[in-house]
């Protein structure tokens, strides 16, 4: 799944104005994407929360960033998912990994 999404997500990168934000890129494939678009690329670390709003900033801007989180881990970003992006109604996509029953 992983191989598959980073190069969707690479062919993406080829979209004027598309942004992708990742948090983990190793793990979600997305190191691949940063082969080819460094620049356009953020590895935040171990900072869901900062991860989120990173992104919501992006899109403030007029971008539109991808933000890449373990499933599990989301729940540290929970709030500003809900405050920083959702309620301004901001284009920025979550790509969950690692989601399973």
């Amino acid at each position: 799944m992983g191989r598959a999404r980073s190069y969707t997500v690479t062919d993406l990168g080829y979209v004027p104005n598309s942004r992708v934000h990742a948090a983990m890129g190793g793990g979600t494939g997305l190191n691949h994407f940063e082969k080819y678009f460094p620049e356009r690329c953020f590895d935040v670390g171990i900072a869901e929360q900062h991860a989120v709003t990173f992104a919501a900033g992006l899109a403030c801007e007029g971008l539109n960033p991808f933000c890449t989180i373990y499933s599990t881990f989301l729940q540290r970003g929970y709030d500003q998912v809900v405050h920083d992006v959702a309620l301004q109604k901001l284009p920025v996509r979550f790509m969950m990994d690692r989601a399973g029953l």
